[in-house]
């Protein structure tokens, strides 16, 4: 009787051993697995280029990793969005070719927690910035990737703002719905060179100096200058042509210079932000513009960093 007892608690005790082994395995499948599917979405630099694989440097944790890839896709200076799986990149895009080469800037941390407070702009509140991490399904993978939280409210709009708005919406108006007459003509680009000249050299509206205006305005007079330019070389194609030389590629400057101002102005406001990235999309249909001429405009944003370009790209793209 004791032997069949002594037996039976062998048999018993293999069996849940055996259990627990086959358990353990099936757990460390699972992970592996889990381990294997979770695709990181993040902004590189592409730091070295070789034939079957590229050497990256994360905009955000500056980190670098090597990926298995056709190397001919990229090029040393890249910036690229990828979302990867372990070394192996599963899409990608190159956001700025030669980002690198473009700017002697350091490679910026794209979501740095902090906590900021306004400039001297009137009429704006303490901003509350902050790192969260999203995590989302998608075909059964883990997509990880950071957002920033901002807590503000809107801004006001001062009298000096409110006159240089009521000036700008007027000349939109005028010049949309103007005829194709000589005298319409130079009337229209007398405008176009007051806002420019008010813009980037000094000029005064209505006794206002752009400097003077809080940053949401200042996007809105760049977006109605650009809208009246569009309208004026609808009109009389080449027209800029004809006027002084500190005039020519000021369309690339004025697209650059908004960048710059939205940038700013979502870095304050989240209603004003949406406003700003608004403004933003119907430029894009407007004046027919694709990323590649928006990269294009690069070379006259001053303090060009990852963060800009992932918060331009991504209101783009939206």
């Amino acid at each position: 009787m004791m032997k069949k007892n002594k037996n039976l608690i062998i048999i018993i005790s293999v069996f849940v051993g055996t259990l627990l082994i086959l358990g353990s395995i099936l757990l460390i499948h699972n992970y592996t697995n889990s381990k294997a599917k979770e695709i990181y979405d993040s902004y590189v630099i592409v730091k070295d280029v070789n034939k079957d694989s590229i050497v990256v440097e994360d905009a955000n944790t500056k980190d670098t990793k090597t990926y298995i890839t056709d190397g001919s896709n990229f090029h040393e200076g890249d910036l690229v969005e990828i979302q990867s799986e372990g070394n192996k990149i599963q899409e990608y895009k190159v956001i700025v070719d030669g980002y690198a080469k473009m700017t002697t800037n350091p490679i910026i941390v794209i979501d740095p927690e902090e906590t900021t407070t306004t400039t001297s702009e009137p009429n704006t509140t303490t901003i509350t910035t902050n790192n969260t991490t999203r995590t989302t399904t998608k075909n059964n993978t883990t997509v990880k990737s950071t957002t920033v939280v901002k807590t503000t409210t809107k801004t006001t709009v001062s009298s000096k703002d409110e006159t240089v708005l009521r000036y700008v919406e007027a000349e939109y108006q005028t010049t949309k719905n103007g005829d194709n007459s000589v005298t319409f003509k130079e009337k229209a680009k007398k405008a176009f060179i007051t806002l420019v000249d008010f813009i980037f050299y000094d000029g005064e509206i209505k006794g206002v100096k752009f400097k003077e205006l809080q940053a949401k305005t200042k996007a809105k007079v760049i977006y109605y200058t650009l809208l009246i330019d569009s309208a004026i070389d609808t009109k009389f194609p080449g027209y800029k042509d004809t006027i002084s030389d500190k005039y020519k590629d000021i369309k690339a400057k004025l697209i650059a210079e908004f960048l710059d101002i939205k940038y700013e102005v979502c870095q304050k406001s989240t209603d004003d932000c949406a406003q700003a990235n608004d403004d933003f999309k119907l430029l894009k249909t407007s004046l027919k513009l694709t990323w590649d001429v928006v990269k294009g405009t690069f070379i006259y944003v001053k303090n060009l960093t990852v963060p800009k370009i992932k918060s331009w790209y991504e209101s783009f793209r939206g």
